[in-house]
């Protein structure tokens, strides 16, 4: 069994390393390979020389450069299982993926607990500030970075086992440990994990040219409803259409949902519960993707009570909307995405 690490600066992933450690892994990193070139190069060992020394090599020799001599040693020793940290590309977290029984497993946190992280442990004096931490974690999740850049949201999105690190050193073993309990066969998925992959298989059905997006709604541990995006009943497809309006009109994502052939997933749960007469009042709603504004608003009116979604979406309004109100709990998903 290999594990790869994938995650933002100060979320814990040396912690989590060395937890693999104790419980026999050999440890291994990509940034060794970025390290010997800017050792090379005679440049010195900050996160800034390594992020660029990283990205030239990237863009030399390819995405995936560091994992494949990373791989190399791997297959050398076949007996050896490996924590490989590092990972910082999808490219790379595709290159190990060839590995024999290889799970990738991100740690990441919010904003604000990296910003407190950082500056509380005053590694880089008293210069850094909030805004200085900010455009380094904007950097490392690949905001204006070239594709065979630094790609850390990109990787977060492909784990198989995601990690949320707001707590101790215990809580992230307790996690850890679930997940290889999983992967033996010792222990079994949460509810939050079964609804959660549910919504992302629920999520395979949809016509969607941009984001496939899953939703289920639960109630006392059993699943009520489910829907994904894409066009009504009757309706064509935008692919038989040929192509996204939204595309074609140049409309970011997170904006003007209005214009949009497709339904939402988590809209479509709820009128399922509207046609079959099954009440959702006091339910949790599972997605994929954090609701948007339009979703946000029929959630609340439909007496959901917390909604647990996994990757981020881009819609300021929507977040504002979660923030200031108290109907409901909004949780970020943590645990197993896939075996």
């Amino acid at each position: 069994m290999h594990i790869g690490l994938t995650g933002y600066l100060a979320c814990g992933k040396g912690e989590l390393a060395n937890i693999l450690k104790e419980k026999g892994f050999t440890y291994i990193s990509l940034s060794d390979v970025v390290r010997k070139a800017a050792t090379d190069q005679n440049l010195e060992h900050t996160r800034e020389n390594l992020q660029k020394v990283g990205n030239g090599l990237r863009a030399k020799f390819g995405s995936a450069h560091f994992s494949r001599e990373v791989r190399k040693e791997i297959e050398a020793n076949p007996d050896n299982k490996y924590v490989i940290d590092g990972i910082r590309n999808p490219m790379e977290a595709k290159e190990l993926q060839a590995l024999p029984d290889f799970h990738l497993v991100g740690i990441s946190a919010k904003p604000e607990t990296i910003v407190e992280r950082i500056l509380s442990r005053g590694r880089e004096g008293d210069k850094l500030t909030k805004e200085d931490v900010l455009a380094k974690l904007n950097i490392e999740k690949g905001k204006d970075q070239p594709k065979d850049g630094q790609q850390v949201a990109k990787c977060l999105e492909m784990v198989n086992f995601l990690i949320i690190n707001e707590g101790t050193l215990e809580e992230i073993e307790k996690k850890i440990d679930h997940f290889l309990g999983i992967l033996s066969g010792e222990m079994r998925p949460t509810f939050d994990e079964v609804f959660m992959g549910n919504a992302t298989n629920w999520a395979e059905r949809s016509t969607c040219l941009r984001r496939k997006v899953g939703s289920v709604i639960s109630k006392d541990n059993q699943q009520l409803t489910a829907g994904y995006n894409g066009a009504p009943r009757t309706m064509k497809h935008c692919a038989e259409l040929g192509g996204c309006l939204r595309e074609k009109l140049g409309i970011p994502s997170g904006q003007r949902h209005e214009i949009c052939r497709g339904t939402h997933a988590e809209q479509n749960a709820i009128t399922q519960a509207a046609k079959f007469g099954i009440t959702i009042e006091g339910g949790t709603l599972y997605c994929n993707t954090h609701p948007c504004s339009i979703c946000t608003k029929m959630i609340i009116n439909a007496g959901i009570t917390k909604v647990v979604y996994d990757s981020d979406y881009d819609d300021p309004l929507a977040k504002e909307m979660l923030g200031e109100q108290t109907a409901l709990e909004l949780v970020r998903f943590e645990g197993l995405r896939s075996l």
